[in-house]
C-alpha cells in the first residue's frame, strides 16, 4: 500500500527519540541536581508544550499539510531531546523542552491524521499496526539507551550521535510521505477547544494515558530507587512494557475485527488496571516485570482504537485528531510531571499506586464505543 510504510516509519522515528530518552532520565536527574519534584517541573515543561500543539495543531497541519507538517516538527523532536545534556542548568532547559512537546504534539496530530486518511483510501484498518511501529521505535530506543547507558556512555555522546543521526531520518521519511488533500482553513481562532460530541471519548482513554506517560518516565526510577535494582532491570522492564504494547499493537487491527472495538476496550481496560497495581505494589523485580507486561498489554490497543473512532466522527478529521490528541496525549504526558510532586510527597511507590483507581474510567466510560458501531 504506497504510502503506509513511510507514515508508519514517522511513528515509530518519533518514538526511538522517546525511547533514547527514557532510560537516561535518572542521569539527567543526577547531572542538573533536580528533586523529584524539580525533575517532574521539568518535564511539566514537555507537557505545556504539547497542549500548546494540540490546541493550535489543527490549524497548522492545515496550513502547512500532513507531509510538510511531519516533515518539520519529527526531526525538532529529536534535536530537541538532543540538546538536553548541552543545557548549563535546568533553567536553561526550559526552551528546549517547550520547544519538546511542541513538536512531538504537532507531530503526533499530523501522523494520526494522515493514518486516518489512509485507512479512508485502502478501506483497511491501520491505525493499530501504525502505533505498533510507534511501540517498536520505542522498543528499539531503549535498547540503544539501556546499551549507552550500560557502557557508562555519557549523555552528550549518546544523545549527540543518535538523535542527531536519527533527525536526518525523520527528514528523508517525512518526505517521503504521500500528499494529502489539504483540510480547508475555517474562520475559527486557530486554538480549538473539541466540540461536545467527542468530550466523553476524548476522557475515555486518559487512565490509560496516565499509565503508559507514568511507564515511560517514571519506571525507570521506581525499580532503581524502590527496587535497588541496575540498569540491566530497568532496561529490561521498560523493554518487556513495550514489547508486549510493540506485539499487540500490530496484532491489533486484527483483533478489533474479530470482537470489536467494545469488547477489546473493556479487556485492555482490565489488563492495565491489573498491571499498574501489580507494578506499583511490587517488591521484586520479577514480580514489576509482570506488572509491566499486564500494564503494556491492557495499554496497546486503546489509544489507537479511540484515536480512530474519533478520526472517524463528523467534522474535520484534524480537529478530531486534535482533540483527542488535547485530552489523551496530554494526559500522557502530565502523568510524569504530577508523579514527580506526588513522589515527593508520598513516595513514589503510592503516587503510581494512586493511578489504579484512575484507570478505571476506561472501563466505566467504555459503553461510549456503542455509537461508532
Amino acid at each position: 500500500m504506497p504510502g503506509v510504510m513511510p507514515t508508519s516509519l514517522i511513528f515509530l522515528l518519533e518514538a526511538f527519540v522517546l525511547g533514547n530518552w527514557i532510560p537516561r532520565i535518572p542521569e539527567v536527574k543526577a547531572v542538573f541536581g533536580f528533586t523529584a519534584s524539580e525533575l517532574g517541573l521539568a518535564l511539566f515543561v514537555i507537557s505545556l508544550g504539547t497542549m500548546i500543539a494540540f490546541l493550535a495543531g489543527s490549524f497548522v497541519t492545515k496550513l502547512l499539510g500532513l507531509r510538510l507538517a511531519c516533515t518539520v516538527f519529527n526531526p525538532i523532536w529529536a534535536l530537541s531531546i538532543m540538546a538536553i545534556p548541552f543545557m548549563p542548568n535546568g533553567l536553561a532547559m526550559g526552551p528546549v523542552l517547550l520547544a519538546a512537546g511542541i513538536s512531538i504534539g504537532m507531530t503526533e496530530i499530523g501522523m494520526n491524521t494522515a493514518i486516518d486518511r489512509l485507512e479512508v483510501r485502502t478501506g483497511r484498518r491501520l491505525m493499530s499496526k501504525a502505533h505498533g511501529f510507534w511501540s517498536l521505535g520505542s522498543l528499539l530506543g531503549a535498547g540503544v539507551g539501556t546499551g549507552f547507558a550500560v557502557m557508562d556512555v555519557s549523555l552528550t555522546v549518546h544523545f549527540a550521535l543518535v538523535l542527531g543521526a536519527t533527525a536526518l531520518v525523520m527528514v528523508w521519511a517525512g518526505l517521503s510521505m504521500p500528499e494529502f488533500d489539504r483540510a480547508k482553513l475555517d474562520d475559527g481562532p486557530p486554538f480549538k477547544l473539541p466540540n461536545r460530541g467527542l468530550i466523553l471519548l476524548c476522557i475515555m482513554p486518559i487512565g490509560i494515558m496516565l499509565i503508559e506517560g507514568a511507564f515511560i518516565d517514571w519506571s525507570a526510577l521506581f525499580v532503581q530507587q524502590e527496587l535497588q535494582a541496575g540498569p540491566l532491570a530497568i532496561g529490561s522492564i521498560f523493554s518487556a512494557f513495550a514489547l508486549v504494547m510493540t506485539v499487540t499493537r500490530f496484532s491489533g487491527d486484527m483483533l478489533l475485527e474479530r470482537f470489536g472495538s467494545l469488547r477489546v476496550a473493556r479487556v485492555s481496560g482490565v489488563s492495565a488496571t491489573f498491571g499498574i497495581a501489580l507494578f506499583s505494589l511490587s517488591q521484586s523485580v520479577p514480580v514489576a516485570f509482570l506488572g509491566a507486561l499486564f500494564s503494556g498489554l491492557g495499554v496497546a490497543i486503546f489509544y489507537p482504537l479511540v484515536m480512530s473512532a474519533a478520526a472517524k466522527r463528523p467534522g474535520d478529521s484534524e480537529d478530531n485528531v486534535a482533540a483527542m490528541s488535547l485530552f489523551a496525549f496530554t494526559a500522557f504526558m502530565i502523568a510524569p510531571p504530577a508523579i514527580g510532586f506526588l513522589a515527593d510527597a508520598i513516595g513514589l511507590r503510592w503516587a503510581l499506586a494512586l493511578l489504579i483507581p484512575i484507570s478505571m474510567t476506561a472501563l466505566v466510560l467504555s459503553g461510549e464505543l456503542k455509537k461508532d458501531a
